[in-house]
């Protein structure tokens, strides 16, 4: 009986000290000739569903690398959210909303524009355990006509085990970032290549 009892604990912790990692994808890509004409991407600021606002910044980081990596031109955040806010204080609109494709092609002159959205981004705690679940989704729109041409989400979640709360803490925020950039990653693998690899 206690030989029983030794495995199930053995097993028990054998299996939540793994990091363990779900998600759900959904995917669109537009089998257009639009796509190639695409040679650079405005990254917006991220439309935040959650409370930490330290996770949308980290997330609208890792998009524009990650679409550098793909092979499109760097627009700096810098010149981006300069540019808007003149907008937003010449029409008096509201930050807050969602600033349409041609109107990014007039102010920045950019061919797409990419929006995001940070749809969770939580840790549950109990005493030895914290799950931490990513959710994003993102859609590339032309600044010409305004059309989607590429869309993609992914969700994930990693189970960490610490037998201290301080280590459990380390931990934690270490999987959050990597769960985020993990997120990216899979969210972009569908992006079609930009201008700097395009036979």
């Amino acid at each position: 009986m206690k030989i029983a009892n030794s495995k199930l604990i053995v097993s028990v912790i054998a299996f939540t000290l793994l990091i363990s990692c779900s998600s759900r994808d959904e995917l669109l890509v537009k089998p257009d000739e639009k796509k190639k004409t695409i040679q650079n991407i405005v990254v917006l600021p991220v439309i935040n569903k959650t409370a930490d606002n330290k996770a949308s910044q980290l997330l609208r980081i890792k998009l524009l690398e990650q679409l550098y990596f793909k092979g499109y031109e760097k627009i700096s955040f810098e010149t981006i959210d300069r540019k808007l806010e003149n907008f937003y204080s010449l029409t008096g609109k509201n930050e807050s909303g969602v600033i349409a494709p041609q109107v990014i092609k007039e102010i920045i002159g950019a061919d797409g524009a990419l929006y995001c959205k940070l749809i969770e981004a939580k840790t549950s705690r109990t005493v030895f355990y914290a799950p931490v679940t990513v959710s994003v989704s993102c859609e590339l729109r032309g600044t010409v006509a305004g059309e989607v041409l590429w869309a993609a989400s992914h969700q994930a979640t990693t189970r960490n085990f610490h037998p201290t709360k301080s280590g459990l803490e380390i931990k934690v925020r270490e999987a959050f970032e990597q769960l985020i950039e993990d997120v990216v990653n899979k969210i972009m693998e569908t992006m079609p290549e930009g201008p700097k690899y395009q036979g």
